[in-house]
């Protein structure tokens, strides 16, 4: 027979607290799938019709009549695509598919997805560093660098973005420095939050929250300050086995 002691009184509400845990933590984990999901769904629908529209448009000789309308569906586009990247990475945190890679691989390749709107924009790109492997997912890495600069490039004041890299025993770092203008102090508490952006911002709040995301979950970290004429990020990747 069970005895009713403190003990045992003790134990049963340890073992009850437990299994409110163990629930607690399923149901969180239940609700962040069917979330991502439910973020995959509304990007598919958002995409279907735009794709849709955009064929239409291939027929339609661009003018000052329908250039706004134009760029009002590429700015659906383009947020289609950030969610549909976003419900993936969310997804994917915890399975990123790390090996060894060329710093110089992951940089050449976030060039190239903006060689469009580098060379529009006149931007001088500076190269400062030694190559050097480190080992993270190379898809989502790129994309982390990707929406560095893109941030940088939508800035006006623009004329110039610099790379550079630092490597110790403790960590491999990309240094991103650009001659934008800078970050106002009221923005860096929050510049790193999802769908936060400054009221002068063109973008739509994502894609340096996705870049920290994706960072940390590298064994990594990123930080930024002001220097003399703009911005510098940091990212620093921590060589661990």
């Amino acid at each position: 027979p069970m005895v009713q002691d403190e003990f045992s009184i003790l134990e049963d509400k340890i073992y009850k607290i437990f299994i409110e845990l163990v629930e607690a933590r399923e149901l969180v984990e239940k609700n962040s799938k069917k979330q991502t999901q439910n973020l995959e769904d509304i990007a598919h629908q958002i995409k279907t019709p735009i794709t849709s529209m955009f064929f239409d448009l291939e027929m339609i000789d661009k003018d000052e009549d329908n250039k706004k309308e134009i760029e009002g569906l590429e700015r659906l586009n383009s947020l289609a695509d950030i969610l549909l990247k976003l419900s993936s990475l969310d997804a994917n945190i915890d399975k990123m598919e790390k090996r060894e890679v060329l710093i110089s691989e992951i940089i050449e390749y976030a060039l190239d997805i903006l060689r469009k709107s580098i060379d529009e924009k006149n931007i001088k790109i500076i190269f400062d560093y030694e190559d050097s492997e480190i080992k993270v997912d190379y898809y989502w890495v790129s994309e982390a660098l990707i929406n560095i600069i893109k941030n940088a490039l939508s800035l006006d004041r623009l004329t110039k973005i610099k790379i550079s890299t630092n490597k110790n025993p403790i960590y491999t770092e990309i240094i991103i420095e650009d001659d934008g203008g800078g970050i106002k102090e009221e923005n860096f508490k929050k510049i790193f939050e999802r769908f936060y952006k400054s009221p002068d911002s063109k973008g739509f709040g994502i894609g340096l929250a996705m870049a920290k995301s994706i960072i940390e979950a590298n064994n990594g970290d990123i930080s930024v300050k002001n220097g003399k004429d703009g911005a510098i990020f940091k990212i620093k990747f921590y060589n661990v086995t």
